[in-house]
């Protein structure tokens, strides 16, 4: 996908990898009102912490996050959240989301190179303005955020709209135990030469289930919350 995020690049491009595992929570027993069967889910949690490499003079930044979900459930995407902060401005900007959904059980479950990137669902990452504050030592802190949209606006980084119906949220992702590639895949791109180094968090949540049960009425009617 990076020709995609840098048309017409003649400069050597610095590419940083970062790859995530999610952590997964014990699954609890979920019923519905009319108290039909428990159906299994737990949640799966990233939650990453990194320092993205300055840029050299006449270069430019590829950042990349490779994650991974636990193998063999239904993921549901619940949150997603990445942000940077520095105390210059940061000149990370627009970025994509991927996932690489396929069908329940395949078809492309053990073979990456039957599924390339460019087949992920791909939605735009746009990037929000960098307000500066003073924080308690008076010390100025700039942050920038970056949010999943349906269209992303050359114009304007910080004025695309959200997700909408076109939400990731809406669309389970089945992970097969022997996919060997990425689940979600995040791309973002600094053009600015003699960029510094910037700090980012990266935190998602995902709600997974039994494949048996991913789409019993109770999942997908999506309350989507622990039984109590």
């Amino acid at each position: 996908m990076e020709g995609d995020l840098h048309p017409g690049l003649n400069m050597a491009d610095v590419v940083q990898i970062e790859t995530l595992s999610a952590n997964l929570f014990p699954f609890n027993r979920y019923k519905d009102q009319v108290g039909s069967a428990a159906t299994p889910w737990g949640q799966a949690v990233i939650d990453h912490a990194f320092t993205a490499n300055a840029i050299g003079a006449g270069d430019t930044g590829t950042l990349v996050l490779d994650i991974n979900l636990p193998a063999n459930y239904c993921c549901l995407l619940r949150s997603i959240h990445l942000d940077a902060f520095h105390t210059g401005t940061i000149y990370w900007t627009k970025g994509l989301f991927g996932m690489a959904y396929q069908l329940p059980g395949g078809p492309y479950k053990n073979s990456m190179a039957a599924l390339p990137e460019e087949d992920y669902l791909w939605w735009p990452l746009p990037d929000s303005s960098s307000p500066f504050v003073r924080n308690r030592s008076s010390a100025q802190i700039g942050v920038k955020q970056w949010s999943v949209s349906e269209i992303y606006n050359d114009a304007d980084s910080g004025s695309a709209g959200g997700p909408g119906l076109n939400n990731p949220a809406n669309i389970p992702m089945w992970i097969s135990p022997d996919y060997p590639g990425s689940n979600l895949v995040i791309y973002l791109i600094n053009d600015t030469a003699n960029a510094a180094a910037n700090e980012f968090r990266f935190n998602a949540v995902f709600d997974i289930y039994d494949q048996q049960q991913a789409f019993a009425p109770e999942v997908m009617a999506s309350p989507r919350r622990l039984a109590t």
